[in-house]
């Protein structure tokens, strides 16, 4: 397995091509003829099992007629790199990002997601969405219905794993006013009563762990390594090397440790839920919840 071979980078490759395709209505084995190899090896590059070189990405691009600003998307992701991890930095990295962590959610089998201030993504309601990513714009609106389609892993033939570690603090904090937040946090009540979801509450003042330093995300794969995510507002980091992912895994040991059991934290939002509903204002001091 070469350092891109299943990592993020090829994920995100794997899944710009898959798209590139799609979005031209050519099936799969009317691109393998065209270009005339196997539908099998499109098939391979289509899912990360194997990583075009340049060259075949290039060929690839070309029998699709891809636009040359989207080829020269994909052809930054197609780039050998000589490390595992990879990171993304501005508005080119942002989209590059976000195709790696959806690819990555499409091949796991469980994720583990630490909150620190929000409520996971994959478990936002759209109005809360549309609190964080911007409202009243076609593309604001395009961002959150995409957020919200990446959920149907979770409600699938079958679903993903999905174990919530979320801070009280994002329990607390006010995104998008009373209403907003006791909508989202009844949903997160809710969904975390299904048997593939998992929600620990961590509740603050209780000392120090791992994840005060920061949210991170662990995709598990059946075939393959972990992969952790680190997102910044503009920046983001995948790791792929053993020794760091080890290392987060344990960081989410640390963090279990310091929560709730999950029929705590569904009783610590359930209760929160009526306290926002309680309240006329959108700034609740913290001693009321």
């Amino acid at each position: 397995m070469s350092a891109n071979t299943l990592g993020p980078r090829a994920r995100a490759l794997a899944g710009a091509l898959r798209q590139a395709r799609e979005s031209t209505g050519i099936s799969l084995r009317k691109l393998a003829a065209i270009m005339e190899i196997s539908p099998s090896v499109v098939s391979y590059w289509e899912t990360a099992v194997r990583v075009p070189s340049l060259e075949e990405v290039a060929n690839y691009l070309f029998a699709l007629g891809v636009p040359r600003k989207r080829r020269a998307e994909i052809f930054d992701l197609a780039r050998p790199v000589s490390i595992p991890d990879w990171l993304t930095v501005g508005a080119p990295g942002v989209t590059q990002q976000l195709a790696g962590a959806i690819e990555c959610e499409r091949d796991a089998t469980s994720i583990v997601n630490w909150s620190l201030g929000a409520i996971p993504g994959l478990l936002q309601t759209g109005d809360y969405a549309r609190a964080i990513i911007g409202q009243h714009t076609p593309e604001a609106e395009a961002k959150v219905q995409l957020r919200l389609s990446r959920q149907k892993i979770l409600n699938g033939r079958q679903p993903v794993r999905f174990t919530a570690l979320i801070s009280e603090l994002a329990l607390r904090q006010v995104i998008g006013g009373a209403e907003v937040m006791s909508e989202q946090l009844e949903y997160l009540v809710f969904a975390a009563r299904r048997e593939n979801i998992t929600l620990r509450v961590v509740p603050i003042g209780e000392g120090w762990h791992p994840g005060l330093i920061g949210p991170f995300i662990t995709y598990n794969f059946a075939a393959a390594p972990s992969i952790v995510h680190l997102e910044h507002h503009r920046s983001g980091v995948f790791l792929f090397d053993n020794e760091d992912v080890t290392a987060y895994k344990e960081a989410e040991t640390r963090i279990v440790e310091a929560g709730l059991s999950p029929e705590e934290s569904i009783r610590f939002a359930a209760e929160a839920v009526g306290r926002w509903r309680n309240r006329d204002d959108s700034t609740p001091p913290v001693e009321d919840l």
